[in-house]
């Protein structure tokens, strides 16, 4: 029964191999019967990735993976693991701290409050607090993929992305173990989404997933040439740096913030270098988060949080799919969010061009909720013009890529009613404009550049009428190909933040302290796709 079982095995093995794209060309693989392993020949271009050559545009183009022929189906399952060294530095590294309410040291509780993490982990009177300047780090990524092609020639398929989650380590005077914290280490879904295609009417995508602007621009006009990301780099640098000193990366290319929600996607057929694309998305939720499936449903309660309310009974404020509500945060959401775009891609006698502009646009929830400045936590902000309410999302992005002989130069522009990362603008409070410029060097295994960023936006709502927010950043990068799917970079990054009126540091409106913040550092580190 054994070395039937085994022999089952190995055939299914060999035929999954034969029809993913990386081994397609490779001998026929050994199997390890005692190791339960597969080895196939390593490939020249290992990758791991949603977005792939048969579902991020109207026709399945030649590239890592493998094109479907009439009735097959391409699985590919692959993985990313990250590991570096990072030295990194702001201005919220140190302060004096107070001890949180109801701890030793510090204020009591008010009447029928709950006591605070802080406390029941020891928070214990007042002192400095200095966080060290470097780190380790490692995270891990899961893509699995299906392309397949009916007799017919409908091509269909599906994608998924899978990342590594982070939580605060948690312990106790006698074991913070690195143990307990590992155990809270989670697997989440990021993407998930089909895919339908004909090469002659064009590709349709449904469910979380990338939107117009992201599949246009693929992180070339916003400059992503390193595993880190760069200036995009939400789950690297940005991420080891304390919130309030991290830039926002304005151009919605690749951010979950723009792939987040459940949308659907048109793409047209390329004609002449030319496609176009709309989307159009109900809310910024995933639908399964409106009823009772949702397991953080009533969980995450409070004054107009906004969060962690399901309507599987009847309407409530902090719904996903709200028209309507009394929450403060109600206001601030997104509804109908569509874009528009065209793109150009072309070559001429070696000289690579990539162009795209879109339009977005959106509803938003109608607050209903009291204005008064006590309810709105603009007492302390005299002159403050928020209300409570928010304007429908209304921007144009666009960007620009010019290749020759290994270089690239261009750039990313953004502006209109928006609030940083795709927030909305309080009304009364300024639109935004952001650009970024770049350039880098491609040789053989060696990539090299550097890009910059600025942004002028409304930043906290609570300084609507009296302030806006600057941010700037640059960034440095230099990668080198190892082998195949093995890459090692390094990397640096300035940011800088300011806003009168705002305090970076403790995240509260109306103060004269910490209105500027900055930070700097250094990366160091490897990646292998498989």
């Amino acid at each position: 029964m054994r070395n039937v079982l085994l022999t089952t095995l190995a055939a299914l093995g060999a035929s999954v191999l034969t029809v993913e794209g990386r081994a397609q060309n490779a001998p026929a693989p050994e199997f390890a019967p005692t190791q339960g392993q597969l080895v196939v020949r390593q490939s020249a271009r290992p990758v791991a990735i949603a977005n792939d050559n048969n579902n991020a545009q109207a026709a399945a183009i030649p590239g890592p993976f493998a094109n479907p022929t009439p009735g097959t189906i391409v699985v590919h399952i692959n993985g990313r693991v990250h590991a570096g060294f990072d030295s990194i530095w702001s201005s919220a590294d140190q302060r004096f701290a107070t001890a949180p309410a109801g701890s030793p040291g510090g204020p009591p509780l008010a009447p029928g409050a709950a006591t605070p993490l802080a406390t029941i982990l020891g928070a214990n009177g007042t002192g400095p607090v200095k966080l060290a300047p470097y780190a380790l780090y490692s995270y891990a990524r899961l893509y699995f993929g299906a392309d397949a092609m009916a007799t017919n020639g409908l091509r269909y398929g599906a994608g998924i992305e899978i990342r590594e989650n982070f939580t605060g380590q948690i312990g106790s005077n006698s074991s913070t173990g690195a143990s307990t914290y590992t155990c809270l280490e989670t697997l989440f879904v990021r993407r998930a989404f089909t895919y339908v295609a004909g090469d002659q009417w064009g590709i349709v995508r449904a469910g979380q997933a990338d939107g117009v602007i992201g599949l246009f621009d693929n992180g070339v006009t916003t400059f992503q040439y390193l595993p880190t990301n760069n200036l995009q780099n939400g789950d690297d640098f940005a991420a080891l740096v304390p919130g309030g000193a991290s830039v926002p990366f304005f151009f919605l290319s690749g951010v979950g913030n723009e792939y987040g929600n459940t949308k659907v996607v048109y793409l047209s057929p390329q004609i002449a270098g030319v496609d176009f694309g709309v989307q159009w998305a109900p809310n910024t939720s995933n639908g399964y988060g409106i009823g009772t499936g949702n397991p953080l449903n009533g969980s995450l309660t409070g004054s107009g949080i906004g969060t962690g309310l399901g309507c599987a009974t009847s309407a409530t404020s902090g719904c996903p799919n709200l028209s309507s509500g009394p929450g403060i945060l109600d206001g601030a959401k997104a509804t109908n969010q569509t874009v528009l775009g065209a793109r150009y891609q072309g070559s001429f006698s070696g000289l690579g061009v990539l162009a795209y502009a879109a339009w977005e646009q959106s509803g938003h929830v109608h607050y209903t909720g009291l204005t008064t400045p006590a309810v709105l936590g603009t007492a302390a902000v005299p002159g403050s013009r928020f209300n409570g309410s928010y304007d429908g999302l209304n921007f144009g992005n666009g960007g620009l890529a010019i290749t020759y002989a290994g270089f690239t130069i261009g750039g990313n522009i953004i502006g209109g009613r928006l609030n940083g990362q795709l927030a909305l603008t309080p009304q009364h409070g300024v639109s935004e404009i952001a650009y970024l410029i770049g350039v880098k060097y491609v040789n053989g295994p060696f990539t090299v550049g550097v890009a910059a960023e600025r942004g002028d936006y409304q930043g906290s709502v609570n300084l609507t009428g009296i302030s806006q927010r600057r941010a700037q950043a640059i960034d440095f990068g230099l990668g080198y190909t190892v082998a195949p799917g093995f890459v090692v970079y390094a990397e640096y990054q300035y940011q800088t933040l300011r806003q009168t009126g705002f305090d970076f540091i403790t995240g509260s409106a109306g103060s004269s302290a910490d209105n500027t913040i900055k930070s700097q550092g250094f990366l160091v580190g490897n990646v292998i796709n498989f």
